[in-house]
């Protein structure tokens, strides 16, 4: 009976050998595994010397004559980077997928979907190549090969914006790679992604899918950073709870600052407002008006003291600090961010406070700041709203209908001198003259000139006026001459109503007395809020008499809430208030407000009772915010009248 079975299987053994079939190799018959390992191994002699091309028609024979060879995975993966080395991508991703296809468990299949996506993202199909490689069995690949294949994945979510996907797959990727240098680099990219891109929700929702470990460290301590950033102080120490008792060194100490942050906040009673204005280079001086305004507003230094402390933040009017001390007040838990004020550094600042969802009330007068976010509120007066006024006065009270533009060719200059010109024509007047200048120009005789015609004149021309000119000196000898002469059509051609210079106090009131050399009179001037400035009338004496500007703060002012804020400014701090002291006043007035009238509250709904603020009153114009956080001011026209800075409407 032994020795039967032992026939059979030594029987089955022989019919197994003959039925393999036999393949034909330069004319010799060889076995059909023999045969597969003969073309590989010519194959690669191929690639080695350099001829790919040689390669080609070896390998595509084996995959289609050998297709049940144990090597027709080798072959297919081979002849993807080939076709892929020759350029050749399309084929080289159909050579990898058909790998995948028939051979899904071979030991290539998950460096073959790595080239798949890698290929598919270089052909612009970078969904399709994060779906093949969604689906890799990444245990089956060995450490350094899954590191590449986590980054990749990474690098494809981030692509499509699934940020929290790219960091569980950075996360896995962490745990494999052994290299300093890559370490170095999957953790800045995680930190970028973990404190910049990723949202409130998204970051709470990563809890489940990142492995313990660093990552998952570092995201509880985001959580609890942006927590204390909204005075959620709970939600933070419950985040900070969930840390391991041993973290990284660096995470350790993070971990100590805002269990203290969070403990603090948790305690406080007082209201906490944050102050982030220069109080160091050039705009030191702004600053500190705003600074003074505020603390009057708030009663810091009252007695008995308000109920409100200020954290101020010195920005140095540069934008990384503006930056830097927003994102610091809103880590140390206050209610609202009063600054910055340039409109570069409030630019940089916004992004900042709006992760923390902390209300920014900028000063600064950017057109569109409140824009950058739900939590931005604009206080500053755009050249919008200025020239808006003026021209609301020169054509509906004044009736003007022609206007001329003078201004300096710098980006101040150019904003308002579009924004006029624009404006005219919209209420159905004319430019019918506008002239650029430098903007370290003091002589600008030839640009008025221009202006009225005298640059352009010819010498029968220039002969009557030097004529008029002589005999003006004596005009009762010289009568009929004169009006002779006048009743020629000579320059200067002052055919406009009113002109309109976008300039500096400073500067105006050196062009002012030029525009009156060249017999430009009659004329309506107007300026915008920076002529509201001593200097104007100290430099142009009485040549700025009648001229027409805006200004958002008065302090001259007649109506008793200015009077009222003018006298205890004076008391405090022993001089005026000036536009910056009125704003940051304002600002933090309507804080003040809403903040006693709610009790507790939090920044969203401060935010939402900023977005429905009427009727209020503030020494700085500020009557309420628009739906989108931009201001409504009530702006005021001021005119020098008898060598004074005076309210148009107050005059007599």
């Amino acid at each position: 009976m032994h020795a039967h079975g032992a026939r059979l299987l030594c029987l089955t053994l022989l019919l197994g050998a003959c039925a393999q079939p036999q393949v034909l190799r330069n004319g010799v018959l060889m076995s059909y595994e023999r045969a597969a390992d003969a073309d590989l191994l010519r194959a690669h002699e191929y690639i080695a010397a350099g001829q790919p091309q040689q390669a080609l028609p070896v390998l595509e024979g084996l995959v289609v004559e050998l297709a049940s060879s144990r090597r027709a995975d080798e072959a297919l993966f081979l002849l993807g980077e080939v076709r892929a080395g020759l350029g050749d991508g399309e084929q080289a991703v159909l050579a990898w997928r058909r790998l995948l296809e028939r051979h899904p468990r071979s030991r290539l299949a998950p460096e073959a979907r790595l080239q798949v996506a890698r290929l598919y993202r270089d052909l612009g199909r970078p969904e399709i190549g994060r779906r093949i490689l969604t689906e890799a069995r990444f245990q089956r690949a060995d450490g350094p090969l899954r590191v590449e294949m986590y980054r990749l994945l990474a690098d494809l979510a981030r692509a499509a914006g699934d940020y929290p996907e790219a960091v569980r797959a950075l996360a896995h990727s962490l745990r494999d790679a052994r290299d300093d240098a890559e370490i170095f680099e999957i953790e800045l990219e995680l930190d970028e992604l973990i404190e910049d891109r990723l949202r409130d929700q998204e970051l709470e929702e990563l809890d489940d899918r990142i492995p313990r470990g660093p990552i998952f460290d570092q995201v509880q301590l985001e959580i609890a950073r942006r927590a204390i950033q909204r005075a959620e102080f709970d939600t933070a120490l419950k985040a900070l709870a969930k840390l391991p008792r041993r973290l990284r060194p660096r995470d350790g100490a993070e971990r100590l600052r805002l269990v203290g942050l969070a403990g603090a906040g948790a305690r406080t009673v007082m209201h906490t407002l944050g102050l982030a204005v220069p109080l160091s280079g050039p705009y030191a001086s702004f600053g500190e008006s705003v600074l003074r305004g505020a603390t009057l507003a708030l009663g810091i230094f009252s007695d008995p003291p308000g109920r409100y402390r200020v954290l101020v933040r010195d920005t140095a009017g540069d934008q990384k600090r503006g930056a830097k001390a927003v994102r610091e007040l809103a880590e140390e838990g206050v209610r609202a961010i009063i600054g910055p004020m340039r409109s570069v550094v409030a630019a940089k600042a916004a992004p900042v406070a709006e992760r923390a969802h902390v209300p920014l009330l900028t000063l600064a007068p950017s057109q569109d700041l409140h824009l950058l976010g739900d939590f931005i509120f604009r206080l500053g007066i755009t050249p919008s709203d200025q020239v808006d006024v003026l021209l609301d006065y020169a054509v509906g009270r004044k009736g003007h209908s022609r206007f001329a533009i003078l201004y300096p060719k710098d980006d101040f200059g150019t904003t308002f001198k579009n924004l006029f010109w624009d404006q005219v024509q919209g209420l159905g007047a004319t430019v019918v003259g506008v002239e650029g200048y430098a903007p370290d120009a003091v002589d600008l005789q030839t640009e008025i000139r221009k202006l009225i015609g005298l640059r352009y004149i010819t010498d029968e021309e220039r002969e009557f006026l030097d004529e008029r000119e002589r005999l003006s000196k004596r005009p009762a000898e010289n009568e009929e001459r004169l009006t002779e002469l006048s009743s020629m059509d000579l320059p200067p051609y002052v055919d406009f109503d009113a002109l309109f210079i976008p300039d500096v106090a400073g500067k105006v009131g050196l062009i002012l007395p030029q525009l009156r050399f060249y017999d430009i009179r009659d004329v309506t001037f107007l300026g915008p809020s920076d002529w509201n400035d001593e200097k104007l009338v100290e430099i142009a004496g009485r040549d700025a008499s009648g001229v027409v500007f805006v200004a958002a703060f008065y302090p001259q002012s007649q109506n008793p809430m200015i009077v009222d804020f003018v006298s205890r400014f004076r008391a405090a701090f022993g001089e005026a208030p000036d536009l910056f002291a009125a704003q940051g006043y304002d600002a933090a007035v309507i804080l003040r407000t809403l903040i006693d009238r709610a009790g507790q509250i939090s920044r969203e709904q401060l935010r939402r009772d900023l977005l429905v603020v009427k009727g209020f009153r503030g020494v700085s114009g500020l009557t309420a915010f628009d739906e989108s956080g931009g201001t409504r001011k009530e702006l005021r026209l001021l005119t020098v009248h008898r060598g004074a800075i005076r309210s148009l409407d107050e005059l007599p």
